[in-house]
């Protein structure tokens, strides 16, 4: 089965919109075990997108299109889509009474173009859109004695992935999956590199057929998703489990975890509650980004007792207690530095580990030290402090700052492994 995603909005094609809905859905597919042979993105122009139609009606059995259904004269793309297979648009009764009950609570009037927000495909399926006014809507359709499923969802990305996970996978699976189930698995390896990966697993990659295989890389971080398929969820589960246990046996030290979006601050956070151990974190050129990965998950307040972001050297003075001879003596990069960073956060944080970062995130050179040099220290109740030191080169801002972030929390990974 051949699937196609088209994106619409004259914005997407100017650049002043990211076009994050085609990576997102390509990715939900695949994890359905549907891949996406062709994407396209469109204007707000009705004769380029019925082009757009007429080559993917053509050549994909899916058609997936985001964006374009809105309250506005140019949200065009459920009329193109009626209009080229010949369908009718109807009124949703639920959708049009959210509409109108919404802008009565915000004392507004509707406007005509309002109500083209609850139009959906006749003798198709409406989504009932839960978290925005325009619902979506899917239609089996058959021109030229090709089958197609025909799905329409929103362009904002909030809206766009709750319709597809409430509504659109299990619609598709209805049509698609009435068979067999298709699950995948997650494997994510720290501080290995893609190419490494891909030689340990060389010959179960070359020899792949159910499961499959794929490896994605990012920042000293690799992740192997496996794709199963079976006549049940369990068992499709159970042959991707039996395939990553031989994986994990491989690479064992480098393991980190399960799950698509589990990073190193995921696995961190579980050693520390499994630990019992606390954390604080004092920063300096990551700018609160550790403290900000850290606090996105559900959890933290476990184990994260509190945190200082001291980007100059008056606020690590007089936030952290820092000695001002040491910045003058040593440089406000250096190893001593990290060390009372991490130490003075320690104690005013009452934790039972913590972090200090200072270096140069660029792009310039500060007090004769190069882009890219890194002190990081660790602090641990009644133990020694560990430091280490990083030479990021040729790296743009944002990466030594990710790099940072991550060797940072790699410290108390590997102290408590």
């Amino acid at each position: 089965m051949k699937a196609e995603i088209i994106s619409i909005g004259t914005e997407l094609l100017m650049g002043y919109t990211v076009n994050t809905n085609t990576s997102v859905l390509s990715q939900k597919l695949l994890d359905m075990g549907i891949g996406v042979y062709f994407q396209q993105t469109v204007g707000d122009n009705e004769n380029r997108l019925l082009e757009a139609i007429e080559i993917a009606a053509n050549r994909s059995d899916l058609i997936i299109f985001t964006g374009g259904i809105g309250p506005t004269r140019d949200d065009i793309t459920k009329f193109v889509i009626a209009k080229y297979f010949q369908t009718e648009l109807v009124e949703d009764s639920d959708q049009w009474n959210k509409i109108q009950t919404y802008f009565s609570s915000q004392d507004r009037k509707l406007s005509e173009t309002d109500f083209f927000q609850s139009l959906t495909f006749k003798n198709g399926t409406s989504f009932f859109n839960e978290v925005g006014l325009a619902c979506g809507s899917a239609i089996y359709m058959t021109k030229d004695k090709h089958n197609q499923v025909i799905i329409v969802l929103p362009g904002p990305p909030f809206e766009m992935n709750h319709m597809f996970d409430h509504y659109a996978k299990p619609y598709i699976q209805s049509i698609f999956q009435k068979e067999d189930a298709i699950e995948s698995s997650y494997l994510n390896f720290y501080g290995i590199g893609e190419a490494q990966v891909a030689k340990e697993l060389d010959d179960l990659i070359i020899q792949q057929t159910n499961p499959t295989i794929a490896l994605y890389a990012k920042p000293k971080q690799v992740t192997v998703r496996l794709t199963a398929n079976a006549k049940t969820k369990h068992e499709a589960q159970q042959i991707n489990q039996n395939l990553a246990n031989d994986i994990i046996n491989r690479i064992p030290s480098a393991f980190l975890g399960y799950g698509q979006d589990y990073l190193i601050e995921h696995h961190v956070i579980d050693l520390l509650i499994e630990n019992n151990k606390s954390l604080s974190i004092a920063e300096s050129l990551t700018g609160g980004l550790v403290l900000e990965s850290l606090t996105n998950i559900e959890g933290v307040s476990k184990i994260l007792k509190g945190g200082f972001v001291t980007y100059s050297n008056q606020a690590k003075i007089e936030l952290l207690n820092i000695d001002p001879q040491i910045i003058e003596e040593k440089s406000v990069v250096s190893s001593q530095v990290a060390i009372a960073m991490a130490e003075n956060c320690l104690e005013i944080c009452h934790s039972d580990l913590a972090l200090g970062f200072t270096g140069v995130a660029g792009p310039d050179e500060l007090e004769g030290h190069p882009v890219g040099q890194v002190f990081i220290a660790l602090a641990k109740k009644n133990e020694a402090t560990t430091v280490i030191e990083l030479n990021i080169s040729d790296k743009p801002r944002s990466i030594v700052r990710l790099q940072s972030k991550n060797e940072g929390l790699n410290l108390i990974r590997e102290y408590l492994k």
